[in-house]
């Protein structure tokens, strides 16, 4: 876990930002809490019109790419911000990086500099998680080539759903999947300290299954970024790209970068963090990292720094922790926007939960080995 929190472990993106949109309905006036990870989810929520929106992350590497990626798009005009973070091709990224870090203040240029690396393959790849999808993405088109193609131009969710279980759904993908369902193979080959709370491996075959057949059914891979990083490896300008990097958008994200502050902090910790109170909370999965404990934990925290009725949108990956008696009162799900956003959310391994909060009826809990502050 110690390596997993200093390190990069997202760089691109693997959610799809329409959703959290969706089930914000963001206003002018809103300040919004967001998790930090790759910073797409942030510069994703600026597309909304908030006030403010204060990034978090307990990773501070995670927190340094997001201060990279608001630095490039003060520096970088359009085409040089894909050639700089490697979304299309580019000889002259260290060039481009000499600009970028002028923008930086000393112990970020500090953190880039000792990641040249990086920088020189393009930063949008680099991550941890962007290194596992490409070896996947790699076997995926050894294999399924031609099929790939054929999902991808799919005209129809019927057309694409006959592809599915005719190309893909098969036994080889069902072996592949039994795979990413074992504990070991996160923990130990990955290095993703959430596959700890993993349900057990046939619980999360079936899920990881039936997740796709789902999509198959509900939306385009074409229209997916995630199912580009997927099937191809990676992003490019020709395919999908998440909302923040769309031509279309980057203006707009340009013009509101200044709204984003960023925070080291854990979710447990905001009601003392003095970062609050928000109107809006783009939660990610964080259930994913949590047993019981610290997850109803992170939820007293994001409770205690919330306004009434502020607006939550979660993501659920493997791991189905629910909120505890304690604060399962404050957080009001709203069942059918949840189920509607799911079916049609483009990042294809979530569900969506989402709903409104009610502070006034929750409880403080605080993390299992954590005190409560005095």
């Amino acid at each position: 876990m110690a390596d997993f929190s200093r390190t990069l472990n997202f760089t691109s993106a693997n959610e799809d930002g329409a959703t959290e949109l969706a089930a914000l309905a963001l206003t002018p006036s809103d300040h919004v809490l967001c998790l930090t990870a790759s910073g797409a989810r942030p510069l994703d929520l600026l597309l909304g019109n908030p006030a403010r929106i204060t990034a978090i992350d307990i990773n501070p590497a995670q927190n340094e790419l997001l201060r990279l990626k608001i630095a490039a798009f003060r520096e970088l005009d359009d085409e040089a911000l894909y050639a700089y973070f490697g979304i299309a091709g580019s000889r002259h990224r260290l060039d481009l990086h000499r600009r970028v870090s002028k923008g930086l203040l000393p112990a970020s240029r500090a953190f880039w500099d000792a990641r040249l690396g990086a920088i020189s393959s393009g930063v949008w790849h680099s991550g941890r998680w962007e290194r596992v999808l490409r070896l996947g993405a790699f076997g995926t088109r050894r294999l399924r080539g031609r099929s790939i193609d054929r999902l991808f131009a799919a005209s129809s969710l019927t057309e694409q759903a006959d592809i599915w279980q005719e190309r893909f759904d098969d036994r080889l993908w069902h072996a592949a999947v039994r795979i990413l369902a074992q504990r070991w193979f996160w923990t130990r080959i990955i290095g993703e300290p959430g596959g700890a709370f993993l349900p057990p491996p046939a619980d999360s075959e079936a899920r990881l299954t039936g997740l796709f057949r789902r999509a198959a059914q509900h939306i385009l891979f074409c229209e997916s970024d995630f199912a580009v990083l997927l099937f191809h490896g990676r992003h490019t300008p020709q395919r999908t790209l998440p909302l923040h990097m769309r031509p279309e958008t980057l203006a707009i994200v340009r013009e509101r970068i200044d709204r984003i502050e960023i925070a080291e902090a854990g979710l447990d910790a905001l009601g003392t963090s003095g970062l609050g109170p928000f109107d809006a909370f783009s939660l990610s999965d964080f259930g994913s990292y949590c047993g019981q404990s610290d997850y109803d934990a992170c939820w007293s925290g994001v409770l205690a720094s919330a306004v009434p009725g502020a607006r939550f949108c979660e993501r659920v990956f493997m791991n189905p922790v629910q909120p505890g008696p304690a604060i399962a009162a404050a957080v009001r799900l709203d069942a059918e926007a949840s189920r509607a956003l799911t079916h049609r959310d483009r990042a294809i391994i979530y569900d969506i939960r989402c709903g409104t909060l009610d502070p006034a009826n929750a409880q403080v809990v605080t993390p299992r080995g954590f005190e409560p502050p005095t």
